[in-house]
């Protein structure tokens, strides 16, 4: 029985050590074969190409074999030893985005796969950008090839703009690049420095007044230069937008930084070429079957790629270095195969230059304070004697949100802005409601061949909540200024590519993104077309208007969630009806009118609805010119689950009623009371001001 006992103690005790030894050595193995997974899984096909083609001094070609490098492509390995048979060349260059695309891909797969070899190659790309920029910041197009042209200083395409952009994000440690080596920061920061210093030197000077830059400027007297026979000395309409956006993001807002952003935005203001398009069209007796053109289009805005320096005249070149007045004139394969017009400046005119105006203002602390305190206001005054001149610019002053309402007061005058307010608690106050106009020409028919949703189809155009409105008049003027319609090519449209703008389409005056808890007082919505108020939030708007005149086509006030209006006035132009509702997410959902009235042209029709909508009108008039027709429901495949929900109440027409809106309150859900019906009843206890 003890032997038997003491052979089977050893034995276990050796299955024992055998056990521990396989704990051990599992984890020793596992942890071997990830590391193996690492080092063969952590690839990047475009990255390992990128590596294959970079030069040996650090930059990269945009060509290979006449073709732009296609870093997708899985070349064989014969084909392989050639590319690095090349890796001596001198062809390495900024230009058409190369070397700065290139860092900026590394540095992202790097992120990605820890892999070093990536790192490795983007420094040295930073390393060529240093080692190319000349003594006075400027950057040739190639380097070290600097042969023809190419030794010139080059904007062209954003080149050197690119290269800062690059260096600017090595030195600030942004967009990725903190894990670039700390050595690079100091000689990034200086490099950058040189080159807003090289901007600022180029920056073309016409009869003593700054206007821009530019496409190249020779390296050594900094003046403009010829590159291609196409291009000549000129003031760039492309290339100094780039220019422009960069010495915005500087954190040294010199006097004379200040000074060539607000020259460069007066010259592309005073620049701009309104009322035309730029486009391909189908031309069979042509080589490739096409050409591009300019033909007329309301209220596009475009800028050539190049104007004469002397006389500010938009001119072109074809590959006979002549300057011409039309694009036209030059020869074909130019004409389609060069950018000769582009809305370039748009946003930077629109967002970029009023978001930095008020970032750098020189009354930014006063502004500040103004935007802490309830009691005092930002005051806007088109004529100067105000904080700011424009609407936008005293909007973009604001901090995101605010616990309080800041107050911006709107002196009387026409401000012709298009408006994004996208901040929380924030008060648009005008200074009297007929005198202080907010205005633009926005057809949406026309806005949306372009533009991929509504987002500025609005002369007002709202994504922030607990906004207020009052004493202000916001007009879409598109149907008062244009008499006819029109047929525009629109790309938008998948079945003709074109589309008729009527003077009686949509046109918003007011259009709200999910913003919830507006209150507009004492202001006039007028445009000709439909849509003209277009509070929309179907999930949670809450919409509250009162003493206001709201005038437009079909569905001029056209609410989405819940909204209240009293003591509104509403006035017809055109359409098929006047109000329409939204209420299909919730039942609860409703817009109730209160005190209102009615007018428009004879025939004018009060309502509709094509989604489940519920109206109610309480003590509402009518004019004798409406016609005898009830708010009805338009053919719709929408499914309505609520049925016909509309509802009046002690409702009367001038020259008598009509039977359909006889009082029938009592049909309604809950059986509500007149008396009881106001801004707390529709909102419930979901805005706490109408508790």
């Amino acid at each position: 029985m003890g032997i038997e006992y003491f052979t089977q103690s050893n034995k276990n005790n050796k299955e024992r050590k055998e056990m521990k030894l396989r704990n051990y050595i599992k984890p020793l193995f596992l942890g071997f074969l990830c590391v193996l997974c690492v080092k063969l899984f952590s690839q990047d096909l475009v990255a390992d190409n990128m590596l294959l083609f970079q030069r040996n001094y650090g930059g990269w070609p945009k060509h290979y074999k006449e073709e732009k490098v296609d870093y997708k492509k899985e070349y064989a390995t014969v084909e392989k030893a050639t590319i690095q048979d090349e890796s001596n060349r001198n062809d390495a260059t900024i230009d058409n985005d190369a070397t700065s695309k290139e860092i900026r891909y590394l540095i992202k797969i790097y992120h990605q796969t820890k892999n070093n070899k990536y790192l490795t190659a983007a420094e040295n790309g930073i390393k060529y950008l240093l080692k190319m920029q000349y003594k006075n910041g400027g950057f040739p197009q190639f380097y070290p090839d600097l042969s023809s042209y190419r030794h010139e200083i080059t904007y062209n395409d954003n080149a050197m703009v690119n290269a800062m952009n690059v260096l600017y994000d090595v030195y600030k440690r942004t967009n990725g690049f903190d894990v670039v080596d700390s050595s690079f920061i100091k000689s990034s920061k200086i490099s950058v420095e040189k080159g807003v210093a090289c901007i600022l030197k180029t920056q073309v000077k016409v009869k003593g007044n700054l206007t821009v830059w530019c496409a190249q400027h020779d390296e050594k007297t900094l003046k403009p230069a010829k590159a291609r026979a196409y291009e000549l000395p000129s003031l760039s309409g492309q290339e100094s937008v780039g220019i422009i956006k960069f010495l915005m993001k500087q954190d040294n807002q010199s006097v004379q930084v200040k000074t060539a952003i607000e020259a460069a935005i007066d010259w592309f203001k005073k620049s701009k070429i309104v009322g035309y398009k730029y486009e391909d069209v189908i031309d069979t007796t042509l080589p490739k079957g096409r050409d591009r053109v300019i033909i007329p289009q309301v209220g596009n805005v475009l800028w050539a790629r190049f104007y004469d320096i002397e006389t500010n005249q938009p001119f072109f070149c074809g590959r006979d270095g002549i300057k011409r007045k039309n694009v036209s004139e030059i020869e074909q394969e130019r004409r389609i195969g060069y950018g000769w017009y582009g809305s370039w400046a748009k946003d930077l005119l629109e967002k970029d230059f009023p978001n930095w105006k008020a970032k750098f203002s020189r009354k930014e602390a006063k502004q500040t304070k103004n935007a802490k305190n309830d009691f005092n206001k930002i005051i806007v005054d088109i004529n100067g004697s105000g904080d700011f001149k424009f609407i936008q610019e005293a909007i973009n002053s604001l901090s995101d949100s605010s616990s309080t309402p800041r107050t911006i007061l709107i002196k009387k005058g026409i401000y012709k802005e298009k408006i994004f307010l996208e901040k929380n608690n924030v008060i648009l106050e005008g200074e009297d409601k007929d005198k202080t106009v907010l205005s633009q020409a926005i057809a949406r028919d026309e806005f949306r061949c372009s533009n991929v949703d509504d987002w500025g189809v609005a002369t007002l155009n709202l994504k922030g909540s607990d906004i207020t409105l009052q004493n202000l008049t916001i007009e879409n003027t598109y149907g008062f200024d244009n008499d006819k319609e029109i047929t525009i090519a629109c790309a938008n449209d998948t079945a003709k590519h074109e589309k008729k703008v009527r003077k009686d389409g949509h046109q918003m005056a007011l259009r709200s993104f999910n913003t919830t808890r507006l209150k507009v007082i004492n202001c006039r919505l007028k445009a000709v077309g439909g849509d003209t108020v277009s509070p929309w939030n179907v999930e949670a708007g809450m919409f509250y208007f009162k003493d206001c005149i709201m005038e437009g086509g079909v569905d001029f006030y056209c609410p989405r969630g819940w909204a209240y209006a009293e003591n509104c006035t509403f006035i017809a132009h055109t359409g098929p009806a006047s109000i329409w509702h939204d209420g299909s997410k919730y039942e609860d959902s409703k817009t109730v009118l209160k005190h209102c009235t009615f007018k428009g042209f004879e025939g004018f029709k009060l309502g509709r609805y094509h989604r489940d909508a519920q109206f109610y009108l309480i003590d509402c008039s009518f004019a004798k010119e409406m016609a005898d027709t009830n708010i009805y429901r338009v053919k719709t495949n929408n499914t309505i689950l609520w049925g016909d929900r509309i509802y009046y109440y002690n409702c009367h027409r001038d020259g008598g009623d009509y039977k359909w809106f006889e009082n029938n309150l009592d049909k309604a859900k809950g059986n509500p009371v007149a008396a009881n019906i106001d801004a707390a009843w529709v909102f419930k206890d979901k805005w706490e001001e109408f508790k």
